[in-house]
């Protein structure tokens, strides 16, 4: 409690200095010593800190090692150890064959060892421990928790609502499966989300947004926001390989509500 005071102190100092500079503080501050701080303010989702510390205990997948993850009224803060290397989004064009290969293949094997947690609440989509998730692709708030996949392909045809007719709205609901396996999984598996020493991955960061979605969830948002432009078709076709199974007919179907939804903001 004494180390949330103290950091909910620095956080707000911080705020003040950079409301007086005109901009605005990053959420995520690099701290002496090593330290990363992440600052986080929803508090209905699950707490970063201790979904880094699942997969840290239960996966062999690199990720960053937690020092504190704890709350502060309105606020979360996690506080890392900092991952020395390269961001994959600023160095996947630079990497040769070899290189990209051996980073596609540890994915694969994370993406796996992700598949192979069992959930703990059935056939129901939501975050570690039953809570609400947070997903880009559907909304800026927190979304669920939701029974099943067919309650959370209903919430995604409501966030469509407003972009699309009754007509167009209805038929991709029809074309959409009820019936994946709820897996556990990233939910952001994006080169700007994972650091490398050339082929070598030393920590896939940004836990945020995962949770137990169905199965064909991770390659759609793998697919949803991939790299910053210009688009990069070989990192399209990695995400092909290191996410196991044919999922394209899924994701085709979600792009028709995506697509006009991007397009309207």
């Amino acid at each position: 409690m004494l180390l949330a005071a103290v950091l909910n102190i620095y956080v707000d100092a911080l705020e003040w200095y950079y409301y007086w500079k005109g901009t605005l503080a990053s959420s995520v501050q690099f701290l002496p010593f090593g330290l990363v701080l992440k600052i986080q303010s929803e508090l209905t989702i699950a707490h970063e800190g201790h979904i880094i510390n699942f997969i840290r205990k239960h996966t062999s997948i690199p990720v960053p090692r937690v020092i504190a993850a704890t709350a502060w009224y309105d606020r979360r803060f996690v506080l890392m150890k900092r991952v020395h290397g390269d961001n994959l989004q600023a160095v996947w064009r630079h990497l040769d064959t070899e290189q990209r290969a051996n980073i596609v293949e540890q994915l694969r094997s994370f993406v796996l060892q992700l598949r192979a947690l069992k959930s703990p609440h059935g056939q129901a989509v939501c975050g570690l421990n039953g809570a609400a998730t947070l997903d880009s692709r559907v909304s800026s708030h927190p979304i669920g928790p939701f029974a099943n996949e067919g309650a959370f392909n209903d919430r995604l045809i409501d966030a469509a609502e407003p972009y699309s007719c009754e007509e167009i709205l209805a038929d991709v609901r029809s074309r959409m499966r009820d019936d994946h396996r709820i897996v556990f999984t990233h939910a952001d598996l994006a080169p700007r989300n994972i650091l490398v020493r050339g082929g070598t991955i030393v920590a896939v960061i940004d836990w945020e947004e995962s949770g137990w979605y169905p199965e064909h969830w991770e390659f759609v948002r793998a697919m949803y926001f991939p790299m910053a432009h210009p688009r990069d078709e070989a990192w399209m076709r990695a995400i092909r390989d290191f996410i196991p199974g044919d999922y394209e007919k899924d994701w085709l179907v979600d792009r028709e509500l995506s697509d006009r939804m991007v397009g309207a903001f």
